[in-house]
C-alpha cells in the first residue's frame, strides 16, 4: 500500500501526537485530481512520488481522506488531471459526475484548444463545474516554460468565466513563476479585468522555496479576487512569510491529492527546492540507501502549517478559518449563497 495514511502505524502515532489536538473538526482540501480508469493514453501511467496510477477514483479519495483525518467532517474541491494527452472530455465527465456541491465540489479542465464559449458556458451554469481548472501544457507550445497566463485563459474563456462569478485554479508558469515580472503583471490585470472571476493561485504561485516568494506578493495586495491555495508545500518557513504578509481570508488548505499521499518531503537546497521519496521520480531526488522513514508529503505540509502558525502566534479563529472557513466561503459565493 502505497498511500501513506493512518493505516500505517506510523502515521497514525503522527496523527495523534501531533495534528490531532490542531486540525479543526471540519476540513476542506481545496486542491484535489480525481480521474477514472481510460482517461490516460494506453499504456500511460500517472507518476508521483509512490508507484505509477492509471486512475483515483471518488471511491479513493472518500477512503484516504477518512484515514488521512481519523474524526474529522472532511469535503474537497476536485478537478481532472491536466494532461493533454489523456482523454480530457472523459475526466471532465466523471468530476462532475460526483461533484453534488455538498461534499464534492468540480472544477473543469479547460483547454483552449479543444473548448468553446457555448460549451463552457453551459457547463458553469449546470452547477456540477464551479470553476475551471487550465494548465501549461494545455498552451501546446514547444517549449511549455515560455507559457504566458492569456495562452492558458483566453480572452473568450475569461469572459465566460467572469460571467458566471466562477473560480479558476491558476498553476501559473515560467521558470521563475511567482518571482516573473511577467506572471506578476498578468495575473493583476486578469484579477482587475474580470474582477468576478475567484482566481486561486496553486501552490501559492509554485512558491515551495522561500526565495521565490520574499518580495514577491507585494503587486498583489489589495486585490479582491486573489486567493492562495498551500497544495504541496512543505517550507513552514514560506507558510510563515505568506501567513504573516497575505489577507488571512484569502488563504485556502490545499494538499494536491493523490500527490501528497505518496511518502515524501519537498525541501530546499540553496535557494532551490527538490523532493525527496524514498523511490526514483522524475522530480525527486531518492533515498537510495534506504536510510530514512517517511511519512506523506500531506502530513509534512501539516507540520509546516501547524509550525508557521505556532510561530507567529496565529490564534484558533485562523486554524478554522484557513482549514475550512475560507474554502466554504468562497464556494458558498460562487453557489449564491449567503447572498
Amino acid at each position: 500500500m502505497w498511500r501513506e495514511t493512518t493505516k500505517h502505524e506510523r502515521n497514525r502515532r503522527i496523527f495523534e501526537e501531533e495534528l490531532d489536538a490542531f486540525l479543526p473538526k471540519r476540513i476542506l482540501d481545496f486542491h484535489i485530481h480525481v480521474l477514472p480508469d481510460g482517461v490516460l493514453a494506453d499504456g500511460e501511467q500517472f507518476h508521483s512520488g509512490g508507484p505509477a496510477i492509471t486512475s483515483y477514483t471518488y471511491e479513493d479519495l472518500a477512503q484516504d481522506l477518512a484515514e488521512v483525518y481519523p474524526g474529522r467532517e472532511t469535503s474537497a474541491v476536485c478537478f481532472g488531471l491536466p494532461r493533454p494527452d489523456g482523454d480530457w472530455a472523459r475526466n471532465n465527465a466523471y468530476v462532475a459526475e460526483g461533484s453534488d456541491n455538498k461534499r464534492f465540489y468540480g472544477l473543469r479542465l479547460l483547454d483552449p484548444h479543444r473548448d468553446d464559449a457555448e460549451t463552457l458556458r453551459a457547463d458553469l451554469a449546470s452547477r456540477r463545474f464551479l470553476g475551471v481548472k487550465p494548465y501549461p501544457d494545455y498552451a501546446r507550445n514547444a517549449d511549455v516554460s515560455e507559457t504566458e497566463i492569456p495562452e492558458m485563459l483566453p480572452d473568450w474563456a475569461m469572459e465566460v468565466i467572469d460571467e458566471a462569478g466562477a473560480i479558476v485554479m491558476l498553476h501559473i508558469p515560467r521558470r521563475e513563476r511567482l518571482a516573473d515580472p511577467l506572471n506578476q503583471r498578468q495575473i493583476s490585470e486578469l484579477c482587475a479585468r474580470y474582477p468576478r472571476a475567484k482566481v486561486v493561485m496553486a501552490h501559492i504561485g509554485r512558491a515551495y522555496y522561500l526565495q521565490n516568494i520574499v518580495g514577491q506578493l507585494d503587486a498583489f495586495k489589495g486585490v479582491p479576487n486573489l486567493y492562495y491555495d498551500l497544495a504541496m508545500l512543505n517550507n513552514w518557513e514560506v507558510m510563515e512569510y505568506a501567513f504573516a504578509e497575505l489577507p488571512a481570508d484569502k488563504l485556502l488548505y490545499g494538499t494536491d491529492i493523490p500527490i501528497a499521499l505518496a511518502p515524501g518531503k519537498s525541501v530546499e537546497i540553496n535557494n532551490q527546492y527538490t523532493y525527496v521519496t524514498p523511490k526514483p521520480w522524475a522530480l525527486s531526488i531518492s533515498d537510495d540507501h534506504g536510510k530514512l522513514v517517511f511519512t506523506s508529503f500531506l502530513y509534512e505540509e501539516l507540520r509546516a502549517i501547524k509550525k508557521a502558525i505556532a510561530r507567529l502566534g496565529l490564534d484558533r479563529a485562523f486554524v478554522e478559518a484557513l482549514f475550512h472557513g475560507n474554502g466554504a466561503a468562497l464556494l458558498g459565493g460562487v453557489l449564491g449563497k449567503g447572498k
